[in-house]
């Protein structure tokens, strides 16, 4: 049986272990942290003694590879699954609206949906004409922003549609994101059925998810896990990998015709392996930054808007979530991408986030009493940036070693650095390698 190591736990590593797995492969899985997920976990916290995640993740229902993923681990229904999209927003102020799409084909509900925002006719008019332009894409060198300019989507359309979407799917704001690979991402969710665009909340934390049942599942396959297995070389020589050094000082020895995949993140992979993706070095990073939030008991909730809230002008914190079915006294406050909390203290992090709440929610009076948990993942995703897929190779073999191959979501999917983006480079990967003879 031919051997197969797949280095890196998070989601494209999972994928890759299960589909190599599937074609016969002995496989074992490397993983240098305690856990598996990647950059999808969660962790106690030591004041409060509540679990809590490196940052809230959503998904789309059209991620159609992720939701394979979480099948197989058996923790798909502990995710809230709406049968259509619902965002709600809040504006400073407190003033409340939601976009909802009716439970129809989304090009037909869309329409419908933003007659009911709060736009002037002209705006309506416009944010119309740009769902249009998603048809068209973008080329790859233009940020969203310019293609907002172009397309007329300026004011009420940039505000409450594509600003939101854009930090939730590409982690930035539409100044630095790509809008050929974000319009990408729109038509995978909006051209079909009401469920594609739908957004999926975790019913649970992250590690109750990519951690502990994707190895109970990984181990049930026959996939041999190892945590805190981490590689510190990959030794190449006649063109192959012959080795891989690990942290405690053991090696395991690669044979020509085992399979060695990197399903490392993109800063992992450079360290390992500078000259396998010499412009890795320039991809940067995009961090999310997130307030958790547990109201005194006597107070009353947040208002519950949703699961997930935008919020207009939020600056420099976008998005309300919450855990459905979760303590109505506990929510986060989520920062994508910003650089604003770059040397900040964890105090003045957390006065910016109070004084956000009360802009957004004035008259709660919840804050009196609740405490305040900062956490923030520096290299959430990297910065998919206008032009960046000339600096990505594409999932498959990588260049100078004949049984080396890469996957994860730094790699040219066409997608962003989503979890969707991940599995979908394992998949593609595993598309690309030939069958076993």
């Amino acid at each position: 049986m031919t051997r197969a190591f797949v280095v890196g736990g998070g989601v494209a590593g999972l994928v890759a272990a299960f589909g190599l797995r599937d074609r016969g492969h002995d496989v074992t899985l490397l993983e240098s942290r305690r856990w598996l997920g990647g950059r999808a976990f969660s962790s106690p916290d030591a004041a409060t003694g509540r679990v809590l995640d490196n940052g809230p993740h959503v998904m789309l229902g059209c991620y159609r590879v992720t939701r394979d993923l979480l099948h197989r681990i058996g923790v798909e229904a502990r995710f809230e699954r709406p049968r259509t999209l619902t965002l709600a927003y809040r504006s400073v102020g407190g003033a409340a609206t939601r976009l909802s799409l009716a439970a129809i084909p989304v090009p037909l509900a869309m329409p419908l949906a933003l007659l009911r925002l709060p736009f002037s006719a002209g705006a309506k008019a416009r944010a119309l004409r740009g769902m249009i332009g998603v048809l068209r894409g973008a080329p790859d060198d233009w940020s969203l922003a310019e293609w907002l300019a172009r397309r007329g989507q300026t004011g009420s359309p940039d505000a409450y549609l594509w600003r939101p979407l854009c930090r939730a799917v590409m982690n930035v704001e539409p100044e630095h994101a790509s809008a050929a690979e974000f319009l990408a991402t729109l038509r995978e969710a909006f051209l079909g059925g009401a469920g594609r665009a739908a957004i999926w909340v975790p019913r649970a934390p992250l590690g109750e998810l990519f951690g502990a049942p994707a190895a109970r599942a990984l181990v049930a396959a026959g996939v041999d896990v190892l945590t805190g297995a981490r590689v510190t070389a990959i030794e190449r020589a006649a063109g192959a990998v012959t080795g891989l050094a690990l942290g405690t000082g053991e090696r395991i020895a690669v044979a020509a015709g085992d399979v060695v995949v990197s399903a490392l993140p993109w800063f992992g992979l450079h360290t390992l392996l500078p000259d396998v993706a010499p412009d890795l070095v320039v991809l940067p990073s995009a961090p999310i930054t997130t307030a958790f939030v547990a109201s005194a008991a006597a107070a009353p909730p947040l208002p519950d808007d949703g699961p997930v809230v935008a919020l207009i002008d939020g600056d420099p914190f976008h998005f309300v979530a919450r855990t459905p079915g979760g303590d109505p006294r506990h929510f986060g406050l989520l920062s994508g991408g910003s650089r604003v909390f770059d040397g900040m203290t964890v105090h003045a992090i957390e006065d910016l986030a109070r004084a956000q709440i009360a802009r957004h929610y004035p008259g709660w009076n919840g804050l009196d009493g609740a405490t305040v948990r900062i956490r923030k993942e520096q290299h959430a995703t990297f910065v998919v940036a206008p032009g960046s897929r000339r600096r990505r190779s594409p999932p498959g073999r990588a260049a100078g070693a004949s049984n080396l191959w890469l996957c994860g979501d730094w790699t040219d999917t066409g997608l962003p650095a989503t979890l969707e983006g991940a599995a979908r480079s394992a998949e593609a990967m595993l598309t690309a390698m030939p069958a076993r003879s």
